[in-house]
């Protein structure tokens, strides 16, 4: 009975080049660097966790100003005592409880000890029916013991607009800012208030989710890269015996004579999966690399933020006579075009931008409407212009009440995109850049759980 692998030896020999070795070195050294730094930041988490559960249950301790190793205080159960000040406290907005939208209420809380102060988070409330109607929970009057647990508020964040400091509303919990908007001198951490306190606020705050699985699932796939690489690299380089691949001199051909100036070059195959392999490999080396190096640590919108409040109720009628009014978009994120009489050029560029950013949403489209608002004296739109924009919401108003649409007076046409809620967000020109528009509304998608 023949031997398969000797058979293989006999007829193959492993001679690997010069350009595959050095590409699988830095190909190996690359994701082995990757996992181990996976593998670290895990180890990581798995120390945060171990710290949070070897804490949770301690007494509370006694919070003075002079208290600095705040790495080690994290989760620690703490119980400080002072006065709030009541006039300095923040929402902050976009957060969710139970599928509702509402905010975070922050408030500063001066020491008793020292002239120090340390924000604490009494909770979560509700939104109201408008965006521009704030919750009202003053804090308690007079001297006040608040418990809880020390942490520290993420270092990274989705941000539409830099916070100008004016008014409650915060999009994030950034101390920094607070402190530099406030005066106030801040410890750098947060308490969150746990038990009752006898107000509306919620405090169920759930045990953290570290994603400790996430970076080992991570590590994985970085050491399964590179025993591919080494895999794919053994099996490349078992060469025909006879063959002349690396070899430093040309042997003559049986039937001619040898062709000394002819570089020898990988079989077909072997070089089809050279290029499959880097294929494979170079986007998600190129994800990790522009993630974890050149993220930003906030992003800006591209439209210009609105002040939050409702949209104005307009009304008016479809081109089919049948009656329109505003308010029965909401449940749905809302691209609002709003032109003239003549739906020119510019019109039909707004027309055009939105019905793009909204398929690039994907799946996630059908929690955007597009619609399209004219004066009552615009003639019915043209059919083929109905045509080329599938599901759009076309009706006409008075010109009076188009005139409450926060438009630029500078040009006819604009979009405006509003939240579930019938609440104004972004306003953009009649000729924005379709890219950076569906950006914004991807952003807003994936934050949102409305709509």
């Amino acid at each position: 009975m023949p031997n398969s692998i000797g058979s293989f030896f006999a007829h193959r020999r492993f001679r690997p080049t010069l350009w595959p070795t050095l590409g699988l070195a830095v190909l190996v050294a690359a994701t082995v660097g990757l996992g181990n730094w996976q593998r670290h930041r895990g180890a990581e988490k798995e120390a945060l966790r171990e710290q949070y559960e070897r804490t949770a249950h301690q007494p509370p301790l006694e919070l003075t100003a002079a208290l600095a190793d705040v790495a080690a205080l994290r989760f620690r159960p703490v119980r400080a005592s002072g006065e709030f000040d009541g006039p300095r406290q923040v929402l902050i907005d976009n957060k969710v409880y139970a599928g509702r939208p509402g905010f975070d209420v922050v408030t500063p809380l001066k020491l008793a000890r020292g002239d120090r102060y340390v924000l604490v988070d009494r909770g979560w409330i509700a939104q109201g029916a408008y965006r521009s109607e704030l919750p009202q929970v003053p804090p308690p009057a007079g001297e006040i013991s608040v418990e809880g647990r020390i942490n520290l508020p993420p270092a990274r964040y989705l941000e539409l607009k830099m916070d100008a400091g004016a008014g409650p509303v915060r999009q994030n919990l950034d101390i920094d800012r607070i402190a530099a908007a406030t005066g106030l001198p801040l410890l750098p951490f947060v308490i969150e208030q746990s038990g009752s306190a006898g107000d509306s606020l919620v405090r169920d705050r759930p045990p953290p989710d570290f994603g400790i699985d996430h970076h080992r699932s991570y590590m994985v796939q970085w050491y399964s890269l590179a025993g591919l690489g080494i895999v794919l690299w053994l099996a490349l380089n078992w060469r025909a015996r006879g063959s002349q691949v690396g070899e430093s001199r040309p042997r003559p051909a049986r039937d001619g004579p040898s062709r000394a100036g002819s570089s020898p070059r990988p079989p077909r195959g072997r070089r089809t999966l050279l290029l499959l392999a880097l294929v494979a490999l170079s986007p998600i080396v190129a994800s990790y690399v522009a993630y974890y190096w050149f993220a930003p640590t906030k992003r800006v919108n591209y439209g210009e933020l609105l002040d939050p409040q409702p949209a104005p109720a307009v009304a008016g009628e479809h081109p089919d006579g049948k009656p329109f009014a505003l308010v029965e978009l909401r449940g749905k994120w809302v691209l609002l075009v709003v032109s003239g009489a003549d739906c020119g050029d510019a019109c039909r560029r707004a027309l055009y931008s939105t019905r793009v950013a909204r398929t690039i949403q994907g799946r996630e489209q059908d929690r955007v409407v597009r619609a399209w608002l004219q004066p009552t004296a615009a003639p019915p739109p043209p059919a083929e212009l109905l045509a080329g924009h599938p599901g759009l919401v076309a009706a006409r108003a008075a010109p009076v009440e188009l005139t409450r649409l926060p438009i630029d007076a500078g040009g006819a046409t604009g979009i405006l995109l509003l939240d579930p809620h019938g609440n104004l967000v972004l306003r953009y020109g009649d000729a924005p850049d379709i890219e950076r528009l569906a950006k914004d509304l991807e952003r807003l998608l994936r934050a949102s759980q409305i709509g």
